[in-house]
């Protein structure tokens, strides 16, 4: 039987071919490579965003003559939506197929920046960044679960180590480019600059990115009462936890956004029991290797988060720096990412060890618990020392973690495991600042007597304190990933077999 066009480009993901010991290179064997590259230049554009737009607040903040905590809503609300739609717009992409999902997702986040440079109020601002957040969730949904479908199995870490390394760029040059506009032009052009990147992004996306099979037309369902539910558990929840240091956390606001995320949360549940077409199959948390992952991985990034927000306050307030001076010290954790964080995923592709997250999160424990000795006349080489262990420890575990997340789950649900990266980050970013700035104020006000005052308005010595004490809490969060991990071993990561897709993704394969 003639073969299919298809099959004569595209060979099987078992054959030699594929796995690159045929002694020709086809089309195929280059297809991973040009996915990366597309996949890797959006998730710089996705990670950079965030940590651009937190330095224009002050800015913002004079421009509109608004208060800090009305101009914050345009950097949280992109946080709360990411979060609250990054698991739902996963599963569509399992359903619909990855890369068209991915690509709206680009084509709604450039709208959304050519109308933000265009906005003259904080409201419409808000409004935009909500149009943002939604094209940037359906994107990085996708974007691990696109890499992880063109990357044969035991290339998987090393490929997913390479995007953790462009996410560590992301971080690091967000705030240095956001600087550089803000200096030579006015913020409209923090959005405006962008817009020919996110062309190229979706240019990149439509040529270099093949599309994955999704479910068949008659099981394209999608559970809207779950996706609701989701949405307000994460989207109140964060709310209620990032504003709670700020409104009190006993005030009717936050109270009432905990409130409300239980009840969803209650209601997910009962509704995801019952569907036939989960957002989120629970079935999953029954899984170990998934279920220890993610509380992990949400773990880690509650613990490392602190460095983000203490440390400005230590370097700044504390110690006097300017702020292009911190953010040069401060870029050593991203640096140490980018440049070990590929390694990290080759060495673990290839050796298979179990405990190389375990060992992550204690570098990262122990990098936080040297950081809670800094003191007023700290040696910066040893501040950049400490910082430099936090990101070798979050290189080391960071790309088996994504593998064991996306190795764990079947193929016909590698959107659902993609989002679940993404989220559980978010969550435990949200989680770990807000365990930060709640205590840095407490024992800062108790140290100096006064209650009331900005972190940035307290004396440093008091703030000194709480900077330490807060590193402390931190180190304790952290340790409590190492813990899990041990009290709960995985697997090596390893991707469940070809054999265990979906019946609907052999169908569509076959086709």
């Amino acid at each position: 039987m003639t073969p299919a066009p298809e099959s004569l480009y595209f060979p099987a993901r078992n054959s030699t071919a594929w796995r690159g010991n045929a002694p020709g290179r086809g089309v195929e064997m280059d297809y991973k490579w040009r996915c990366l590259i597309a996949v890797c230049f959006g998730s710089y554009m996705a990670t950079m965003d965030f940590s651009m737009v937190n330095v224009a607040l002050p800015t913002l903040s004079k421009e509109f003559d608004q208060p800090p905590d009305t101009v914050v809503w345009a950097a949280l609300t992109s946080s709360l939506v990411v979060t609250g739609l990054t698991l739902t717009v996963g599963r569509i992409g399992d359903l619909f197929g990855r890369k068209r999902v991915y690509m709206l997702g680009w084509t709604i986040f450039t709208i959304g920046l050519l109308a933000g440079g265009f906005t003259d109020s904080i409201g419409q601002l808000i409004g935009t960044r909500i149009i943002q957040a939604i094209g940037v969730s359906m994107a990085i949904a996708n974007a691990n679960a696109l890499v992880t479908h063109a990357f044969p199995d035991e290339e998987r870490g090393r490929a997913l180590g390479m995007t953790g390394a462009v996410v560590g760029a992301g971080l690091a040059s967000g705030p240095i480019f956001g600087g550089l506009i803000l200096g030579v032009a006015d913020w409209h052009w923090l959005f405006f600059a962008r817009v020919p990147i996110g062309l190229v992004a979706l240019v990149l996306a439509h040529f270099l990115i093949r599309e994955t099979a999704g479910a068949a037309a008659g099981q394209r369902k999608i559970d809207v009462p779950g996706a609701l539910a989701i949405f307000f558990t994460l989207s109140t929840t964060l709310a209620a936890v990032n504003r709670g240091s700020s409104w009190g956390w006993t005030s009717p606001a936050v109270l009432g956004g905990f409130a409300i995320g239980i009840v969803a949360l209650a209601a997910f549940l009962r509704i995801e029991s019952r569907s036939a077409a989960p957002v989120v199959s629970l079935a999953l948390f029954k899984m170990r290797t998934f279920s220890v992952s993610v509380a992990a991985l949400v773990l880690n990034f509650a613990g490392q988060s602190a460095v983000t927000f203490l440390m400005p306050f230590y370097l700044v307030n504390v110690r006097d720096f300017s702020t292009g001076q911190s953010g040069a010290i401060l870029a050593t954790v991203p640096l140490m990412m980018l440049i070990l964080s590929p390694f990290s995923g080759s060495f673990a592709d290839r050796h298979q060890l179990k405990h190389q997250t375990t060992v992550g999160s204690a570098l990262v424990t122990i990098g936080l618990l040297s950081l809670a000795t800094i003191h007023e006349d700290s040696w910066v080489p040893l501040i950049m020392a400490r910082l430099a262990l936090i990101g070798i420890g979050t290189s080391i575990f960071a790309s088996p973690n994504s593998s064991q997340i996306m190795g764990s789950v079947p193929r016909a649900m590698l959107g659902t495991a993609s989002a679940s990266v993404a989220t559980s980050r978010n969550i435990g970013n949200a989680t770990g600042l807000a365990i930060a700035s709640t205590v840095l104020v407490a024992v800062a006000s108790h140290v100096s007597g006064v209650s009331g005052l900005r972190a940035d308005r307290m004396p440093p010595s008091a703030l000194l304190d709480g900077v330490r004490v807060s590193f402390l809490v931190a180190a304790s969060v952290s340790s409590l990933s190492v813990v899990a991990q041990l009290l709960f071993p995985r697997s090596a990561p390893r991707i469940i077999s070809a054999t265990a897709v979906q019946p609907q993704e052999q169908t569509a394969g076959a086709k």
